[in-house]
């Protein structure tokens, strides 16, 4: 009996295309760019121009403006773009591991049994261990085999993981992730805000831009905490308007959202989990079959299976020996 399907969190925002199904037995051998050479091409102009408009926007605008515009459009820049380092690594996946190479002779493996967090952002993919993590690109991701590896090989065993542990008592929070991330925003927006400094906007202006970036990450870091979601035996638990609320599992009416899931109890709008959160992928079904199933325990495993011509992971109720 199939108790649960994910389809939406297989679709990608900024991708049009249908996500093609390998069905092919041959053993799993991708390699991937980690980025496109116009991203660093795109930072390095980016760099350019804040250097040579630096000097006519701090007479215009004064210091205090100039660091203002440079780290808000920098801010942007870094929220839809992946790092330019990126553009220096290739990523290898195969039926043990998928594996980082670069920069230089730099190599990190990271083998699937041991990814227990995969977290999607607009560009990329990062998959994480206890160790270390790597972000897949996601566009050459979905158009590879590599989507099929991911789901197969991480996801389902996370879900069959989550379900285990809210059905032994484990409550499981989930906490999304600070976007843009520093990494991002060191490349994109701190690093052009300094040389504006260094070139026109004195120390002043540098700091301002040490105020206006350590309020961005408080920021940031509130926006985190609101958005948390905690499932456990008992239900679905979300902050809204500052208190916390709980959708018992007998009463949670699921549905499908272009960034999401919303999660309702008759008559009204309760929650929305973003596809943002860490292992929403898994975390999905796992909250699809509950919803089913109610707040009766029963095994459950989850398989990727296909549906629409698509890759789902569903949740199949195992029968009763």
């Amino acid at each position: 009996m199939l108790a649960g399907s994910v389809l939406d969190a297989l679709k990608i925002p900024g991708c049009s295309a249908e996500i093609p199904v390998w069905m092919s037995a041959s053993p799993l051998w991708v390699t991937l760019p980690g980025a496109s050479p116009r991203v660093a091409f795109g930072w390095l102009a980016w760099m350019l121009l804040a250097a040579l408009a630096a000097p006519g926007l701090t007479a215009l605008l004064g210091p205090a403006g100039t660091v203002g515009l440079v780290l808000v459009a920098g801010w942007m820049l870094g929220h839809r773009h992946l790092v330019p380092s990126a553009c220096l690594r290739r990523y290898h996946l195969d039926d043990a591991e998928v594996t980082a190479l670069g920069p230089g002779r730099m190599v990190r493996r990271l083998p699937w049994s041991e990814i227990g967090v995969i977290a999607q952002d607009r560009r990329a993919l990062r998959v994480e261990t206890r160790a270390t993590w790597l972000a897949l690109p996601l566009d050459s991701l979905v158009s590879s085999a590599g989507w099929k590896a991911v789901l197969t090989r991480v996801v389902a065993a996370l879900a069959d993981e989550l379900w285990s542990l809210i059905e032994d008592g484990e409550p499981i929070r989930l906490e999304p992730r600070a976007d843009p991330s520093i990494d991002a925003l060191v490349w994109w927006a701190y690093a052009p805000v300094a040389l504006t400094c260094a070139l026109s906007a004195g120390f002043s202006g540098a700091c301002l831009a040490i105020g206006l970036a350590a309020a961005e990450r408080a920021l940031a870091l509130a926006r985190r905490r609101s958005g948390v979601v905690t499932l456990d035996r008992q239900g679905v638990t979300v902050r809204r308007r500052g208190r916390r609320v709980v959708v018992p599992w007998g009463k949670a009416e699921v549905s499908r959202v272009p960034h999401g899931l919303v999660i309702a109890m008759p008559g009204a709008t309760v929650a929305f989990v973003a596809n943002r959160l860490p292992n929403f992928s898994a975390v999905a079904p796992v909250i699809e079959t509950k919803a089913q199933l109610g707040p009766h325990s029963a095994p459950v495993h989850f398989r990727v299976r296909v549906a629409g011509g698509t890759l789902a992971v569903v949740g199949e109720v195992e029968p009763a020996a």
